[in-house]
């Protein structure tokens, strides 16, 4: 097989885990280990199950998965690397059907990490570009990887934000996965497309914003406050 085969366009999710230095500082190691390792448990379900789902074998309420992440080789796998405070997401390929999966896995990862006793709260990017994802070596680089980070390191709120690279395969994929919106960054409120992880799921959303504020003070309650913002637009836009 020729090694460039690993390199070509697709779709690539930056998350970030809110709060990580605080957890590290106020958690042992053990704890913090196996409060990861559970996470990383549930991304790889959600991954396996969001592909069967999409492959016809499980049904749609179907909330049970074996850990399994696709391989690098089939149709559709959804590539994880998962570092420190750090969770990437690699699509196979640059279809509509690749867009959508891992926009799903995206949002259905931030869901569950807001409903869990602890709550983690993630913000991230998705970009699209050319990329080598080779998993063997964990050697992942390309362009659409830094844009995703960059963005993400300027969202000021518990979101995906979709950076333009992106923004033609979002227009043209015509889901109501994605809402047209100010976004709160760095720079201030500048419109932009975000996935609607919340979509659905409005009151339990909701539910794990007031957990996550009982847990922190100053700054970091502002991500709160404008995720609320965020999610009050998207209702009253579809009245």
């Amino acid at each position: 097989m020729d090694k460039y085969v690993q390199t070509r366009n697709r779709f690539v999710v930056f998350l970030d885990i809110m709060g990580f230095k605080d957890r590290v500082a106020r958690n042992s190691a053990e704890t913090l280990y196996d409060e990861l390792t559970e996470f990383n448990k549930d991304i790889t379900n959600i991954i396996n199950e969001v592909q069967q789902i999409k492959m016809g074998e499980l049904p749609k309420d179907n909330s049970s998965g074996n850990g399994v992440i696709k391989s690098e080789t089939e149709n559709n796998g959804i590539m994880l690397a998962q570092f420190s405070d750090s969770i990437v997401l690699f699509s196979q390929n640059d279809s509509k059907e690749d867009l959508l999966v891992i926009c799903d896995v995206a949002a259905k990862i931030i869901k569950t990490a807001i409903h869990r006793n602890r709550p983690i709260p993630l913000k991230g990017a998705l970009a699209e570009g050319i990329i080598t994802c080779d998993m063997s070596k964990q050697l992942f680089f390309g362009q659409a990887l830094i844009d995703a980070y960059l963005l993400e390191e300027n969202v000021q709120y518990y979101g995906i934000v979709v950076h333009h690279t992106a923004e033609q395969s979002i227009l043209d994929s015509k889901s109501d996965l994605f809402h047209n919106v100010k976004v709160p960054l760095k720079s201030g409120n500048i419109e932009h497309y975000e996935v609607v992880w919340y979509k659905d799921y409005v009151d339990e959303a909701r539910k794990g914003l007031e957990r996550i504020r009982l847990s922190v003070s100053d700054s970091p309650r502002k991500y709160i406050d404008n995720t609320k913002m965020i999610i009050n637009t998207f209702i009253a836009n579809q009245k």
